[in-house]
């Protein structure tokens, strides 16, 4: 299977288009609910308007992140020098073994896209399957330690 790396990108820029419009808004339904009178404690033990700004204050976290990958997309032209090529921001990996993966690795993952009916990973280098494999090249095989175990991982391809 050979993705269109272009096109991963395209998709998941659009997907964390998406993602940034629906948490703006729950972050601004948040916003409300903490300066809301309904919110107002009613006592010592009522913690509705702290649970209120905890989950703005998440909400404003999340925003911040899907930002600055935003950016880093908006600047990355989409070829990263991968001579030889081995994984390391900027590259969209194949992955064989346990499960089968398709991973881009980017500043900041958390993400995942569509694209030509394959689901993209957009992991961190610093997740654990993004540190096991930094700076492999095609064919290394690899190890990462999983709360379902140990799984194995062969890079098929890096692009």
């Amino acid at each position: 299977m050979s993705l269109d790396k272009p096109r991963v990108i395209q998709a998941i820029q659009a997907v964390l288009a998406e993602a940034l419009e629906a948490v703006e808004r729950v972050a601004e339904m948040a916003r409300n609910e903490t300066t809301s009178g309904e919110t107002r404690s009613d006592g010592q033990y009522d913690t509705r308007a702290t649970e209120a700004s905890y989950l703005a204050r998440g909400q404003a976290w999340r925003i911040a992140e899907l930002r600055k990958l935003s950016a880093w997309f908006e600047i990355f032209d989409g070829e990263a020098d991968l001579d030889p090529p081995t994984v390391r921001v900027g590259a969209l990996v194949q992955l064989d073994g346990d499960h089968q993966e398709v991973v881009f690795i980017a500043p900041i993952g958390g993400t995942r896209a569509e694209v030509s009916g394959t689901t993209v990973r957009v992991i961190s280098p610093a997740s654990p399957l993004g540190s096991a494999m930094v700076d492999l090249e095609v064919g290394d095989a690899f190890e990462v330690d999983t709360p379902r175990g140990l799984l194995t991982y062969e890079v098929v391809s890096v692009t």
